[in-house]
C-alpha cells in the first residue's frame, strides 16, 4: 500500500435519534486514532495485550474520515460507498443503528473491506445476514435478553404480567422476541402489546392506552429519542411504574433524566465497572474531552464510546499482528482471538464473528446522584451468556469464504 498514511472510515448517526449515541460513538473513534498515532491509553497499557505501540500502523499515520447516516440506512448505505470510493478507506466502522449497522456490513462485503460494527445489536448482523468481512463487539438481542431474564426474575418475581411497546423495525421485532421467550421461561406472562415507528415523539397516546390493563411491568424496546420520549410519558402516567429498558444507554439517561431512576436494562458498557482496562479507558476520555467542555458529565465516557474505542483498537492490532492491511490476513487475524476490553476474558468468535462477552446489567439512578456524571448502577455482576455456533442465531450464519 503506497503513500505515508491509511484511512479509516466511520460512519455514525451525528443527527437524528440516534445522534447522542453517535457523537458518543465518534470520540471513542477519535481517541483509539489518536491513541494509535501518538501511545496513550490502552496502546501503552500493560494490561492491555497488543502489538500496538503509539506510532501508527506498520509504519504509516493513520487518518480518518467521517459521514452522517442520520440513522438512515440508505443513508447509511451511500455513505459507506462513498468512504469506499472517495476516501479509499480500508475499514469502516459505525452504526449507530441496527439497519444502518446492516447497511455498511452489505458495502463492506460488495467491497471487500473489514468492517467493525458498534451499537448494532440485531442478531442478524451475525446471524443470517452475517458475512466474511463483518464483526461485532456489542451483544446482540439474544445475549441481552438472557441477561436480564435472571436480574428481573430477582427483582419482580416469577409471576409477573408485563405490557410492552417495541419498535417497529428488524432490531424491535427481533428483542420482543428474545424477550418474550426469556421472560417466559422465568414465568412471566405478556398482556399488552405493540408497536411504535422511529422518530415517535409522543408516547401519550400509548400511556393512555394501558391505564385499563392489569399490569406489574413496562418493558419498552426502543432506543434513542424513541426510548428517552417513552419513559417520560409513561412515568407521567404511572410515576411509581416498573419499567424495562433492555438496550439501556447513557446517552438516553442523560437526556431523560429523572425518567430513568429506578429503570432496568442493560449497557454496553459502564464506568462503574472496576478492572484495569476500563479504569485506563474512562481516565483516558477525561483527559481527552473533560478540559473542552469543562463538564465532569460530559466527560464521562459511555458504552457506545468504549465500543468504537474498543472495535478500532482490535482492527488496528489485528492489523499489526497479521503484518499487512490486507483484509484476508487481517480477517483471519481477528477470528478466534481472546482479549480483555476492560469486562474480562472475552473471545471474537471465528463461526459468526460475534464477541462471546459479558453484558451489564444495570438500574437507573436518581437525578441528584446523576449529578456526579453517573446515571446507572450495577445490578450484580454482568452476566455471562455465552452460546454455541450451533444455536441460534449463530447457527443461521454462513460466513463462507477462507
Amino acid at each position: 500500500m503506497s503513500g505515508d498514511s491509511v484511512t479509516f472510515g466511520f460512519n455514525i448517526a451525528s443527527s437524528g435519534a440516534y445522534s447522542t449515541a453517535g457523537k458518543q460513538e465518534l470520540r471513542g473513534f477519535k481517541l483509539a486514532v489518536k491513541h494509535i498515532n501518538n501511545g496513550g491509553g490502552w496502546v501503552t497499557s500493560e494490561k492491555y495485550e497488543s502489538p500496538l505501540d503509539g506510532d501508527g500502523l506498520l509504519d504509516k499515520d493513520v487518518e480518518f474520515a467521517v459521514e452522517d447516516t442520520g440513522g438512515n440506512s440508505d443513508t447509511a448505505r451511500r455513505n459507506a460507498q462513498r468512504l469506499v470510493d472517495s476516501e479509499e478507506v480500508i475499514m469502516l466502522a459505525g452504526g449507530t443503528s441496527s439497519s444502518s449497522g446492516l447497511a455498511n456490513q452489505k458495502v463492506a462485503a460488495k467491497n471487500q473491506v473489514v468492517y467493525m460494527a458498534t451499537m448494532a445489536n440485531t442478531n442478524s448482523l451475525t446471524g443470517a445476514d452475517c458475512n466474511r468481512y463483518s464483526f461485532r463487539e456489542i451483544f446482540n438481542n439474544r445475549m441481552a435478553a438472557k441477561a436480564l431474564a435472571p436480574a428481573l426474575s430477582n427483582e419482580f418475581g416469577d409471576d409477573v404480567n408485563y405490557v410492552k411497546i417495541f419498535q417497529d423495525s428488524d432490531w424491535g421485532q427481533t428483542l420482543r422476541d428474545d424477550m418474550d421467550a426469556a421472560l417466559g421461561d422465568i414465568g412471566w406472562a405478556p398482556v399488552w402489546d405493540t408497536t411504535a415507528q422511529v422518530g415517535t415523539s409522543d408516547y401519550s397516546q400509548y400511556a393512555a392506552d394501558i391505564k385499563s390493563v392489569d399490569f406489574d411491568v413496562i418493558v419498552l424496546g426502543l432506543g434513542g429519542l424513541d426510548a428517552v420520549n417513552a419513559l417520560r410519558a409513561f412515568r407521567d402516567e404511572f410515576p411509581e411504574s416498573n419499567i424495562v429498558l433492555p438496550m439501556a444507554s447513557k446517552d438516553i439517561a442523560q437526556t431523560a433524566g429523572d425518567a430513568i431512576e429506578g429503570v432496568i436494562g442493560t449497557v454496553a458498557w459502564s464506568p462503574a465497572i472496576n478492572s484495569p482496562l476500563s479504569n485506563t479507558f474512562r481516565e483516558a476520555f477525561r483527559k481527552e474531552y473533560g478540559s473542552s467542555t469543562g463538564s465532569s458529565k460530559s466527560a464521562t465516557p459511555s458504552g457506545p464510546a468504549h465500543i468504537a474505542y474498543t472495535q478500532t483498537l482490535q482492527y488496528a492490532s489485528a492489523v499489526e499482528r497479521a503484518g499487512t492491511f490486507n483484509p484476508i490476513d487481517v480477517i483471519r487475524a481477528l477470528e478466534g482471538y481472546e482479549y480483555d476490553a476492560g469486562l474480562g476474558p472475552q473471545t471474537l468468535r471465528a463461526c459468526d464473528h460475534q464477541a462471546m462477552r459479558q453484558v451489564p446489567v444495570v438500574r437507573g439512578k436518581s437525578e441528584i446522584q446523576q449529578s456526579y456524571g453517573t446515571y446507572y448502577e450495577l445490578v450484580g455482576e454482568p452476566a455471562d451468556v455465552q452460546y454455541a455456533c450451533d444455536s441460534d442465531p449463530a447457527a443461521n450464519c454462513s460466513l463462507g469464504g477462507n
